[in-house]
């Protein structure tokens, strides 16, 4: 057998133990997802002060943005080098599907192996929050339908409903892909070194859509915010299941009795 083919049939075996071992744990994650989206949905049925403001703030910034986006691309078109031009495709890697993806499971994994709850967590809260601003994102990208910059018809060029990927520049995936992960990863921690960390890497493949001309900048801003939304409202939902109590009910088949039990979550 080939180191390939034992490389697939490994991979097929772990997939499959998974899946079995943790049947009840994918069932949640389903439906943590679900809620996810109808928090996010009704989130402006419970926007505060503080929330109003910030929203302005990033409508407002995208606003500027939108008003600049061609003279900001002219900018780092105009400041290409041989070094950037070597960086920008590994920069590039942390906010591709397949590459954020298989971090994940490493890191995930990696929780799973040496028993730690604080990596297990945050591995599966960093999937659900990048499924869902994933999901999100491709959404608005097909309903707004803006051009990239790299085909030449302007900032301003929108083909509503379009699934061309020339015409779904607008939010951009990569930023919200890895700013969905980012914020996870920052609000389980304490350290501030991993918000810094999380928060720098994030930025650096934001930037690196702008010098690949694949994005405008109010692209990549609307793109930064949603994913840091998503992954913040994802670790809340969760902290906030893990204090609650709820009442379940329980039958004795035995002799047809039934009652309620309290469980508490710690």
């Amino acid at each position: 057998m080939t180191y390939a083919k034992r490389c697939l049939a490994a991979m097929l075996l772990v997939i499959t133990s998974v899946h079995t071992l943790y049947a009840g744990e994918i069932s949640t994650f389903v439906g943590n997802i679900e809620e996810d989206f109808t928090y996010l949905a009704t989130a402006p049925t419970r926007l505060d002060t503080e929330g109003a403001l910030w929203t302005l703030g990033i409508v407002g910034a995208t606003g500027i943005l939108y008003w600049q986006d061609q003279n900001i691309r002219h900018w780092f078109r105009d400041h290409r080098t041989s070094t950037l031009d070597n960086l920008s495709p590994i920069v590039e890697k942390f906010g591709v599907f397949g590459f954020d993806l298989g971090l994940l499971a490493l890191y995930g994994g990696t929780g799973y192996l040496i028993e730690n709850e604080k990596m297990k967590e945050t591995a599966l809260l960093s999937l659900e929050s990048f499924l869902v601003s994933g999901a999100i994102t491709v959404g608005v990208k097909v309903g707004v339908g803006r051009s990239r910059p790299d085909i030449g018809e302007g900032s301003r060029s929108f083909k509503p409903f379009s699934i061309q990927g020339e015409h779904m520049s607008f939010p951009s995936g990569h930023a919200s892909d890895a700013f969905s992960i980012a914020a996870v990863f920052a609000d389980m921690h304490d350290s501030p070194v991993v918000g810094i960390t999380a928060y720098g890497i994030a930025s650096l493949v934001g930037l690196q859509r702008l010098y690949a001309d694949r994005h405008w900048a109010s692209d990549v801003l609307v793109g930064a915010a949603l994913g840091t939304v998503v992954g913040k409202s994802v670790v809340y939902l969760h902290k906030e299941k893990k204090d609650s109590a709820y009442v379940v009910p329980i039958v004795d088949p035995s002799d047809g009795r039934f009652g309620l039990m309290l469980v508490k979550r710690f």
